[in-house]
């Protein structure tokens, strides 16, 4: 998720820029998931602060039942991005290539939110997903999916 703020970056502080985001991410040892929303840039004095709100679906198993199932999780973005060159003179800005990394504004002015959006997916995956609020489970001595209909495994309460 590539944006090039290089206008953005010769503009005063308060300046703003809204753009839609349809996009894949690549996680690691899965699919590539849609992450749909939207993401405003705000030029600070600083660099760009990111408002984006996302979502995206994620497969996982059902901690119940144990069946597949997908769960739409929803990201809030809040954080500034800084410049690892000055826009006017390209210049760069004195130890923040180090700092920055992979997620920041690069020499070019292109701000990529890639590596915020996978350790917000990553956060907001849910630790325990079931496939609807009411499943039952499987039952514990035979392994019968509850939801679909009742064991036969005698669960009456005995004197030991």
């Amino acid at each position: 998720m590539y944006f090039n703020v290089s206008r953005l970056m010769k503009e005063p502080g308060g300046s703003r820029r809204a753009f839609r985001v349809d996009d894949e991410l690549v996680v690691e040892a899965a699919e590539a998931q849609r992450v749909t929303g939207t993401a405003d840039l705000l030029r600070t004095d600083a660099g760009i602060w990111v408002s984006a709100a996302l979502d995206a679906e994620v497969l996982s198993t059902c901690s119940r039942c144990l069946t597949e199932c997908g769960q739409r999780i929803h990201m809030t973005i809040e954080e500034e991005f800084l410049p690892v060159a000055d826009a006017e003179t390209r210049a760069s800005v004195g130890g923040l290539d180090e700092a920055v990394g992979s997620s920041g504004i690069d020499q070019n002015n292109v701000l990529d939110l890639s590596e915020a959006v996978h350790q917000y997916y990553a956060l907001n995956i849910p630790m325990k997903p079931v496939c609807r609020a009411d499943c039952r489970g499987i039952c514990l001595t035979c392994g019968a999916d509850l939801n679909n209909s009742p064991c036969q495994c005698d669960n009456s309460a005995r004197d030991t």
